[in-house]
């Protein structure tokens, strides 16, 4: 199965790092921290053509800061002989797998929900698992992450524009390879949701996938709530939006995103209203002095910030490369 990694795709704040941590107790399966690079630089670059474009490749790759805490040993000279980009990023997630014991690989990265196509132009094989949530607890979560939303406007948005990508490119690619799972669902029924899981993904049920097995590189103990302090599923999480949401922001989530949640079978208010170009504005230049303000504050902002910023250049200057030479197609594959 090692041609066939799992990708856990969804709205951040919609339970991508639940139903990952417990399919990172399934003895065959592990899952490193987010990498956020997989599409971006496939896009860039493509397959390698010959030995010096896999080293550059490879170089590339492994010199992402946040890709060093994986504990890769490999040079990027042993990666001279792939050919294609699948084999480089198999061979690292591979390296991370043979470490922790387990002989497959998945990647939760939540964005890539709306790169669905590319994951599968480079992993054919590959399984992918759409999470969704209902929006408004989403909101509630997203903004009160440093990477979140300013506002419940750009909340509502973000989840709708997401959701509504992946369920579509997730249609088109069709049930061999893509999967949706409720959050709900999955806290009211974590084993008979498991179960399904584990049957799409071809691996056997073990029923040690319902407790979590925590990323330890990432864990956060010393903050209260933080990544690792909470250790059982927590049921109850549902339906905060009705306690901890304010009529006002349900009346904004409603107008930008009443229909997905309807179409997605979640109750509504009948709030909604329509929503003016200067409403939309003011929002927007809100949601960007918080972008803005909520980086600056960050205590390692220097440490990863030229490699956030190289990421977003290449997700650009792949796109219209794309674009440009294939046309609205993923790039060409020599195999």
């Amino acid at each position: 199965m090692t041609d066939s990694p799992i990708f856990i795709v969804g709205c951040p704040r919609s339970g991508t790092k639940l139903i990952r941590d417990m399919l990172r107790s399934h003895p065959d399966i592990t899952f490193p921290p987010e990498s956020h690079f997989i599409t971006k630089l496939y896009k860039l670059y493509g397959d390698p053509c010959n030995e010096k474009e896999a080293v550059k490749l490879a170089a590339t790759i492994l010199g992402i800061r946040w890709l060093r805490s994986f504990g890769i040993t490999r040079t990027p000279a042993s990666f001279s002989g792939c050919r294609t980009y699948s084999e480089i990023v198999s061979g690292i997630f591979g390296e991370w797998a043979a470490m922790e014991g387990k002989p497959r690989w998945g990647d939760k990265t939540p964005q890539y929900v709306t790169e669905i196509p590319t994951l599968i132009e480079i992993f054919p094989s590959c399984k992918i698992i759409h999470i969704y949530r209902d929006g408004r607890d989403v909101a509630l979560s997203f903004m009160k992450a440093w990477f979140g939303p300013g506002n419940v406007y750009s909340a509502a948005t973000a989840w709708k524009r997401m959701v509504t990508k992946g369920r579509f490119d997730g249609a088109r690619a069709g049930l061999e390879r893509y999967m949706e799972i409720r959050y709900e669902r999955l806290l009211d029924n974590p084993g008979e949701t498991m179960e399904k899981v584990c049957a799409f993904i071809g691996e056997p049920y073990y029923e040690a996938v319902l407790k979590l097995n925590f990323v330890e590189i990432d864990l956060n103990l010393s903050q209260p709530g933080g990544y690792g302090t909470k250790t059982e599923i927590m049921r109850t999480n549902q339906g905060k939006w009705k306690r901890e949401m304010g009529a006002g922001d349900r009346a904004i989530f409603e107008s930008a995103a009443g229909g997905l949640l309807g179409e997605l079978g979640y109750e509504t208010e009948g709030l909604g209203r329509p929503i003016g170009m200067h409403e939309r504005l003011f929002w927007s230049i809100q949601d960007y002095y918080h972008f803005v303000e909520m980086r600056l504050k960050m205590r390692y902002t220097k440490a990863w910030l030229l490699d956030e910023l190289f990421l977003r250049w290449a997700d650009i200057r792949g796109g219209i490369k794309m674009e440009k030479v294939f046309g609205k197609i993923s790039p060409k594959r020599k195999d």
